[in-house]
């Protein structure tokens, strides 16, 4: 009897990690094929577009991109991107992104005189993201720092005299030229390009954010940003003297 049981149990055991071992291959047969149609449509559509994403069976929230894009046809192939934003006529950049941003000033009062009238300040943002053969004069070694989301540090005002913002000691050392990232970038426009739409203020850079890629984000004065059709971005090259300050 104890044989009898033994062998009913082996086969019971042996039918068991056989119905388990092919449920697992299954699981495992179904989970490639999950991920090998993911890494064929994860681009731009199915993580960016309404119809995308239906079409590619994704739920749930996704993020908006506010953005307008122009780029290269490498840089749509790199990424995913939509053949409809490309410009193999573009110069100098991989990419552009462009949006209208109501964070990076805040929000501003005192309107039309009226104190509390407050309201978003419009901020007209340029994304670059420019191949890093291009050699840019950075100025300093930092491979990425961001002026985003610290947004509690404007407001604060020593009322210690020799109690100073650590930028005025850079902005004297380097002099009034001092930017984040890089030194005085701005945009040009017209007949021979001596037209300015005025600075570029870069609120983040990242360099080798992808390989061989280095990412700028600054932002212009939105009353300017209109006049201009073909324009340029001008990167002026200072000589630094052995102090650190700009000659």
């Amino acid at each position: 009897m104890i044989k009898t049981n033994n062998t009913t149990n082996l086969k019971n055991i042996s039918k068991y990690l056989l119905t388990t071992t092919l449920t697992l291959g299954l699981l495992s047969a179904t989970n490639t094929v999950i991920a090998n149609q993911n890494s064929t449509i994860d681009n731009y559509n199915t993580r960016y577009t309404p119809q995308g994403r239906i079409k590619a069976g994704k739920r749930g929230t996704y993020t908006k991109d506010t953005h307008v894009w122009v780029y290269t046809s490498a840089f749509a192939k790199r990424f995913g991107m939509p053949q409809e934003w490309v410009d193999d006529e573009l110069k100098g950049a991989e990419a552009l992104a462009y949006r209208l941003d109501l964070d990076v000033y805040g929000t501003k009062c005192g309107y039309f005189s009226n104190v509390e009238n407050c309201r978003p300040a419009t901020a007209c943002v340029v994304d670059m993201y420019i191949d890093d053969k291009a050699n840019l004069p950075w100025n300093n070694k930092a491979r990425y720092a961001s002026m985003y989301g610290r947004k509690s540090k404007g407001i604060l005002r020593s009322q210690y005299p020799n109690d100073k913002p650590a930028y005025l000691y850079r902005r004297t050392k380097r002099g009034q030229q001092y930017k984040l990232g890089l030194d005085n970038l701005h945009f040009v426009y017209g007949k021979n390009y001596r037209n300015s739409l005025g600075d570029y203020f870069i609120m983040e850079y990242d360099k080798d954010i992808y390989k061989n890629l280095d990412y700028l984000s600054g932002s212009l004065t939105c009353r300017t940003f209109g006049k201009g059709r073909n324009m340029k971005v001008m990167v002026k090259k200072h000589d630094f003297l052995k102090s650190g300050s700009i000659n």
